[in-house]
């Protein structure tokens, strides 16, 4: 009889006698096991029909102190793919051997090399604050001194930290460990709102969960009072929405990194193993609640099956911890934190069960149970050849689930395996001597092939040639732009090797989204800004470029008058570039365009006036600082200290269309005070800067009006009637704040991208 077994590390069939499937399945995910007698091949007569598949799964059979659970042959497992029964042909229990490698007898031919553990540290330190992972760090070092020396260790930091391929240097690992630290932001949000509560109030507002309603009310009273006061619950609102694009786009990156390490691992031979160390993300639990993770979480599934890797998770719960702290952000509510706690967790608890290994939930202690069970677990596995339906060879990733039937015994397998097309091309039986042992350390394996959108490569040319106009041109006349967008974020980077540059054409295709009009295109362009604000960001304090691409950025909101995403982003900003003066120039404009859409004179008093303020500090931003400043103050009745703003600037500013605004803006200012001749020579000094410009030319007519000056008044309207269609005035764009800078800022990054 034969059979063709797949490798479970090309997925290509291998064909094979019956007495030697066992065997070669063995090979197929542990190379280094010895070969059988060579006698062993030629003792069945009887013949059977061929033609049969066989895949090889591997899964850890534990009792409920995490002990391998030996002895349990083919029919003591179930498994089915895609829901339907296949039989379990063969069972072997694998033991890698964790004794040193022995030196042959002299004369005598090396024996066999057993395979050795592959066990990666993967550390994602953007989902928690700087000193939260100290003492699991600790615990770690403990965890390495345990492995056998025979075992390749490996360590992934992201997004920036230390990375060491596998290795038996253990040491160099357990001192890298030392340099990492959490790069989780500080809460910037106005309402502080908890995990459950961004989830369930976002479900509410979508309308999938009308029993959220009640929710977003309480939410409302507690922050706005009650009655409620309607700007507040727009601003609440506001801010749900940007926290939810944020986190999609963190998670997004956080998932992304974890994903290309699953994918560089496929090309060492084996079963890995990865411990993961994670502070949690924020994902739904609940329909059309977001932040929504689920497509990426799926994706990550089936990429720790294509790369024969279990993963097991700590998951480092700060929800009481954090909430009870003394620098707590202010968070409100503490009916159940569990849930919180269990939002935070859920993505990862999903993915470390599809990916063949279980989540250890730290709250509190340093997490050294858990890596003891993580040792005591992976000391063994089961290697079974399942038998295939001709249903299953189409090419895909399918579901598959192992039962085992035995009394209190936990299987820990993967959710998803990876079956090839019935016309793949046969594969060679691997030979003994593959797969990394603890003689033969994996070299670091090729980077793996690029895939970029045939829809996105047109831009990336386009993007090459420093063709910004006819760049911008294509995006806008694009019909499905959030697609292009979703495909960019979910593909390779068009340049590993220039990071800067990726980041730069990210922010482009995002502002586009932004200016798009479209829903979806504007949540995809707010996650991808997301996930970029992380991926931009170095260790310790920022590069100039980082903060000219917040800048950007914020430019960009400014322009797209989108305040409900904007103010996630800019909030942050300020706190990672403090002495970037522009950065809070535009907060101030994002918070005085929420004011102009709702709010009351309070709110712009109190919140929009003294960030105004902190932007007049910097000389660079003084004078357009001081011009909105007092045009918040003119709208909201405060003639006297609008004017006195004005009068208090350092000196005229450099910018043309800055001290037209200031002398636009003093003669408004100056009218509303009665004082008509101060308020003309304002406008006409306005008109100085910038002649026919049409704003000027309507307030000064105004004012000769007023005094009976109407020859002069008329003339000016005529001027106004007869003006160049193409005749530009400054206060056109007032509302549209930095957005005039964007392309100048696009054109300063690509010289500090080079």
């Amino acid at each position: 009889m034969r059979y063709s077994v797949l490798d479970p590390r090309t997925g290509s069939p291998v064909t094979m006698t019956k007495l030697a499937i066992l065997m070669t399945a063995v090979l197929s995910a542990i190379p280094a096991i010895a070969a059988p007698a060579p006698q062993a091949q030629q003792t069945a007569p009887t013949r059977f029909r061929t033609g049969v598949d066989l895949i090889a799964v591997d899964v850890q059979v534990i009792d409920r102190d995490g002990r391998p659970i030996a002895d349990l042959g083919p029919d003591k497992f179930e498994v089915t793919i895609n829901g339907r029964r296949r039989r379990v042909v063969t069972a072997e229990l694998i033991q890698p051997d964790t004794a040193p490698p022995q030196a042959p007898a002299p004369g005598s031919p090396p024996g066999p090399q057993r395979p050795a553990r592959v066990i990666v540290l993967a550390v994602d330190c953007l989902s928690f604050r700087p000193a939260a992972a100290h003492s699991v760090m600790e615990a770690a070092r403990r965890f390495i001194a345990g492995l056998a020396p025979t075992d390749l260790l490996g360590l992934v930091a992201y997004p920036i930290g230390p990375k060491i391929d596998p290795t038996i240097d253990h040491a160099a690992v357990s001192v890298a460990l030392g340099s990492i630290l959490g790069q989780a932001e500080a809460d910037t949000s106005q309402f502080h709102l908890r995990a459950s509560e961004v989830v369930d109030l976002n479900a509410a507002l979508s309308g999938h969960a009308p029993s959220a309603s009640s929710a977003l009310e309480t939410v409302a009273i507690r922050e706005c009072g009650n009655p409620v006061e309607e700007s507040c619950r727009a601003r609440l609102i506001s801010e749900l929405a940007g926290t939810a694009l944020y986190y999609e786009g963190q998670a997004n990156l956080s998932i992304g990194m974890l994903r290309s390490l699953l994918k560089t691992m496929e090309s060492v031979a084996g079963r890995k193993t990865v411990v993961l160390v994670s502070g949690g993300m924020i994902a739904s639990d609940v329909p059309g609640g977001r932040p929504d993770i689920s497509e990426i979480g799926i994706e990550a599934g089936k990429e720790a099956a294509r790369a024969n890797a279990a993963v097991y998770t700590l998951y480092l719960d700060g929800t009481f911890r954090g909430h009870f702290s003394a620098d707590a952000p202010g968070q409100k509510g503490f009916d159940n934190l569990e849930r919180d706690s269990l939002v935070m967790g859920r993505w990862l608890e999903h993915f470390s069960g599809a990916a063949g290994g279980t989540l250890f939930r730290l709250q509190t202690g340093s997490g050294e149970h858990a890596f003891d069970r993580i040792l005591t677990e992976i000391g063994s596995y089961y290697l079974l050849g399942v038998e295939l339906g001709e249903e299953d060879r189409d090419g895909r990733t399918h579901e598959i689930t192992v039962k085992a039937n035995q009394r209190k015994a936990t299987v820990r397998g993967r959710r998803w395996v990876m079956v090839p097309k019935r016309d793949a091309p046969l594969a060679s039986v691997p030979s003994v001597s593959d797969g990394p042992t603890a003689g033969n350390v994996p070299a670091p394996p090729p980077p793996p092939p690029r895939t970029i959108s045939p829809d996105v490569q047109p831009l990336v040319d386009l993007f090459d040639r420093g063709e910004d106009d006819a760049l911008q041109l294509r995006l806008r006349r694009t019909k499905d732009l959030a697609t292009i967008l979703h495909d960019f974020r979910t593909m390779d980077t068009p340049w590993p090797d220039e990071p800067r540059r990726t980041a730069l054409f990210a922010l482009e295709m995002a502002v586009a989204g932004m200016r798009s009009g479209d829903r979806r295109a504007t949540d995809e362009a707010g996650r991808l800004l997301s996930e970029y604000t992380a991926r931009i960001r170095t260790a310790g304090p920022p590069e100039p470029f980082e903060c000219a691409w917040l800048e950007t950025e914020a430019h960009a909101f400014e322009g797209a008058f989108i305040t409900d995403a904007a103010m996630a982003f800019v909030a942050r900003a300020v706190e990672r570039c403090p002495e970037a003066a522009r950065l809070h120039l535009s907060y101030a404009v994002l918070s005085d365009q929420q004011w102009l859409r709702g709010a009351t004179r309070v709110t712009g008093e109190a919140e929009v006036l003294p960030r105004y303020e902190r932007a007049m500090k910097f000389p660079e931003t003084d004078a357009e600082a001081r011009v909105r400043a007092a045009w918040l103050l003119r709208r909201s009745g405060d003639l006297p200290r609008a004017l006195a703003l004005l009068d208090g600037a350092r000196e005229p500013s450099s910018d043309r269309q800055v001290r037209y605004l200031f002398e636009l803006v003093r003669g408004e200012v100056l009218r509303g005070l009665d004082r008509g001749d101060a308020a003309a020579a304002a406008f006409r000094a306005a008109l100085t800067e910038w002649p026919g410009a049409q704003s000027a030319r309507v307030a000064l007519m105004g004012v000769l009006l007023g005094r009976g000056e109407r020859g002069e008044a008329a003339a000016l309207a005529e001027s106004i009637e007869t003006a160049p269609d193409d005749q530009f005035d400054p206060w056109w764009m007032y509302w549209l704040g930095g957005l005039r800078r964007y392309p100048a800022d696009v054109a300063a990054l690509r010289e500090l991208a080079k």
